[in-house]
């Protein structure tokens, strides 16, 4: 057994059996998160029975653009289609300036890292992967548009997407907004800028990139509510990125370092049964696991989970 810590989340990985000797639970400490190595060769009974629940290590967000916005935002809530016109609204009445570039400029993305910067400071557990990938963006810059919104000379709402035409697909990579153009919901704005322009450009999908499989640590149960919302599924993202093929098998003990509730993104019906990426909808049976230390009765009412098979609840001490 091997106990190791991650961004203040304490996780034991043990073995086959180490997980039937429950051996973590003689540490002199506790730890949050039980992880079984080698979970693959595991059936989902024994996997069950054992108190571990397998899942994607990554998911990737996508949706079918349909022909027009007018279908596409159809799907949405009356409540996400308003937020969506606040952000038009607030672009107009800030006189602001949207801007759609195809390509990336060193200079273009040094001005987005410096507020993606100020926005990845802001969170808990935030990981700064844009900076990081800086020089893999600039080489791959033709492949990229870019969708920022301006207050004169100003970025204040950037977001970057790779046009990844083998799979008729934008995928969002990294975006960023200055607080007051965030809560003025010019997000969506950029973000519906950005459909827009694959749908002009021919493309079948949008991708709002990856995530974790679980929300309340390094990403916030927050995301998954905005891009659930905003219309998007997920998906295990191996289908589209084999590199990030694999699995985690985990046994929570307690959220006392994860969010309140969280969020686990399950393999479902999915679980040894993948299917490459086609010019098909992806019509995938994931499940959704919300982790919390209380049984609300609305805390499943306050989720859209319409795209999964079954949403179920795990309370925790």
């Amino acid at each position: 057994m091997e106990v190791a810590e991650q961004d203040r989340l304490i996780i034991a990985t043990v073995n086959r059996d180490e997980a039937e000797d429950g051996a973590w639970q003689r540490l002199a400490e506790p730890v949050d998160i039980v992880r079984l190595a080698g979970s693959e060769d595991l059936n989902d009974a024994d996997l069950e029975r054992l108190g571990f629940v397998p899942r994607p290590c990554w998911v990737n967000w996508v949706a079918r653009l349909s022909a027009t916005e007018e279908e596409f935002t159809a799907r949405l809530s009356q409540n996400e289609r308003r937020k969506i016109r606040m952000g038009r609204r607030f672009i107009e009445g800030q006189g602001l300036t949207l801007s759609v570039k195809v390509g990336l400029t060193e200079e273009l993305l040094d001005e987005f890292l410096i507020l993606y910067d100020a926005q990845i400071s802001a969170m808990p557990h935030g990981k700064n992967f844009a900076r990081d990938r800086r020089d893999r963006l600039l080489a791959a810059a033709a492949e990229l548009v870019s969708v920022c919104i301006y207050a004169g000379p100003r970025m204040v709402t950037g977001s970057l997407w790779w046009i990844r035409r083998a799979q008729s697909t934008l995928q969002l990579r990294f975006s960023a907004s200055a607080d007051d153009a965030r809560s003025g919901q010019s997000l969506r704005a950029a973000y519906m800028a950005a459909l827009d322009f694959a749908r002009d450009t021919g493309l079948t999908f949008a991708s709002l990139g990856n995530d974790p499989s679980l929300f309340g640590h390094v990403v916030q149960p927050g995301l998954f509510v905005f891009k659930t919302r905003f219309g998007f599924t997920p998906i295990p993202s191996q289908i589209l990125d084999p590199h990030l093929a694999g699995e985690f098998a985990d046994r929570v003990e307690t959220l006392r370092s994860l969010a309140d509730p969280s969020l686990m993104t399950t393999w479902g019906r999915c679980r040894g049964a993948l299917s490459p990426w086609s010019s098909d909808a992806p019509s995938l049976d994931l499940d959704l696991l919300v982790l919390s230390t209380a049984q609300s009765p609305g805390l499943v009412d306050s989720l859209r989970t319409d795209s999964f098979r079954e949403t179920s609840v795990l309370v925790l001490p």
